[in-house]
């Protein structure tokens, strides 16, 4: 799940170790014991890197819209018709943390704790994302750029209300969104 963007060795044994108990026990139940032991270190040493949960929470919150950002503006890049384009940055935002979170069974208390610790981080991120496809579709000749940051919003809006379980039906759905947004965009 982490990758470079994380340089600290140490830090990223703990991302990944809260990720892994966040969607094992959900964020309320997972302790600080339960990353530490997961990230193979001491609590106390967990705590010179992070103040606590929540603070090893929002690091994972911030992660994931780096990640997602060069992910989507890669997929964003690549040739095809609007519709596949979409697609692929769909599944691209969504990722591999997506997948994890939607087929754990604490996947909605996950994406809750999301926004309630922290919803900046969610909320700036979302922009961030909105931006780049808002941009691709000036950039593609598909619209104004008023026209696009309003389609790009209802982009946004439109993949968190498909935002849940069973992960396949996810996927179909985001490939339903696609599509619809791909045709919208080619007609005048």
């Amino acid at each position: 799940m982490m990758d470079a963007s994380v340089e600290d060795p140490r830090q990223k044994a703990i991302l990944k170790a809260a990720f892994d108990a966040f969607a094992s026990y959900g964020f309320r139940r997972t302790s600080m014991e339960d990353i530490s032991r997961g990230a193979g270190m001491s609590r106390p040493a967990l705590y010179l890197h992070f103040k606590g949960k929540d603070e090893i929470f929002r690091a994972l919150v911030a992660y994931y819209y780096d990640d997602a950002e060069q992910m989507v503006a890669e997929a964003l890049g690549a040739p095809g018709a609007p519709a596949e384009v979409l697609a692929r940055a769909f599944r691209a935002q969504s990722g591999q943390i997506g997948e994890r979170i939607l087929t754990s069974p604490h996947g909605h208390e996950i994406l809750d704790a999301g926004m309630s610790a922290a919803g900046e981080l969610v909320a700036d991120g979302e922009a961030r994302l909105t931006a780049l496809y808002a941009e691709w579709m000036v950039r593609s000749g598909l619209r104004s750029r008023a026209e696009a940051q309003a389609m790009a919003e209802v982009m946004a809006m439109a993949l968190k209300g498909v935002k849940a379980p069973p992960y396949e039906t996810y996927l179909q759905r985001m490939d339903l969104l696609a599509q619809s947004f791909g045709a919208a965009l080619t007609q005048s």
